[in-house]
C-alpha cells in the first residue's frame, strides 16, 4: 500500500488483473496533485469479489480516508463499479473498461481453452468470478457517480482468430447496446468513450485526470 500524499479529495487507484501492481499507477499519479491518492495492490490468489471489497474498506480505514473516490482500471474497474453499488456516499466510482466474460458458444468455447493452456493456477477462479458479476445490473444499481470508460481499440479483436474475431465484435456491440440503455435510465450512471486500448490509463493518462477532475468538480 502506498499513500502518495496530498490533501484534496481522497482517490483510491485500483489496478487490473493479470499480474499488474500498484505500480500501475505511477505515472499517473504526479497529474493528479489536487487528490490525496493511494494506491495497493490486490493479495494475491484466487479472485474473490467480497474478500477483495473488504479489503479496499480495509484500506480505507488504514489510511483513514474520507468518502474517498475509488478508480480502476480493468478488473480494478469492475470492483469499483461494485463498491458503488454498495456506497452511496463516495463521490466517484471510475471504471476504466472493465468488462466480464463474453458470451455465447464460440467464445465461451475460446475462453475456456485459453483457461486450460494457461500456466495461472488463478485463471479459472477469476474467469468463475467474472461469470458471477452481472456487470450490467450492477451500473444500474450504483449508488453514486459511477463513470464507466470503454476503449475503443480493443486489442484482443485484432488477435483473434477469425471466427472468434466476428463473434467478439458482435459481443461488444452487443454489450455496448446494453451499456447505453443502463445509462439512458440510470441517472448516476455515465459513459465515456476513448480512442485507446484496453490500458487507457497509460495510454491517456491526461485524458484519465481530466476525467477524474472534471467529475469531481475539482479545478487544476
Amino acid at each position: 500500500m502506498r499513500d502518495h500524499g496530498g490533501t484534496g479529495v481522497p482517490v483510491v487507484l485500483l489496478h487490473g488483473g493479470g499480474g499488474r501492481t500498484r505500480h500501475d499507477w505511477d505515472h499517473l499519479v504526479p497529474l493528479l496533485p489536487e487528490f490525496r491518492v493511494v494506491a495497493y495492490t490486490f493479495r494475491p490468489g484466487p479472485w474473490n469479489w467480497q474478500q477483495a471489497l473488504a479489503d479496499l474498506a480495509d484500506v480505507i480505514r488504514h489510511f483513514d480516508l474520507d468518502r474517498p473516490a475509488v478508480v480502476g482500471h480493468s478488473l480494478g474497474g469492475m470492483l469499483a463499479a461494485l463498491w458503488a453499488a454498495e456506497h452511496p456516499e463516495c463521490p466517484l466510482a471510475v471504471n476504466l473498461d472493465g468488462h466480464t466474460n463474453p458470451t455465447g458458444p464460440v467464445l465461451r468455447g475460446f475462453v475456456d481453452e485459453q483457461v486450460r493452456l494457461s500456466e495461472d493456477p488463478d485463471l479459472g477462479a477469476l474467469i468463475a468470478a467474472f461469470d458471477e458479476l452481472d456487470l450490467i445490473a450492477t451500473y444500474r444499481a450504483t449508488r453514486c457517480p459511477l463513470l464507466v470508460v470503454s476503449s475503443l481499440r480493443p486489442e484482443a479483436g485484432m488477435l483473434l482468430p477469425e471466427e472468434v474475431g466476428v463473434a467478439f465484435a458482435r459481443y461488444r456491440k452487443e454489450f455496448g447496446d446494453q451499456l447505453a440503455a443502463a445509462a439512458a435510465d440510470t441517472p448516476l450512471l455515465s459513459l465515456h468513450e476513448t480512442d485507446t486500448g484496453h490500458d487507457v490509463h497509460f495510454e491517456a493518462a491526461e485524458e484519465v485526470a481530466d476525467l477524474i477532475r472534471r467529475a469531481t468538480g475539482t479545478r487544476p
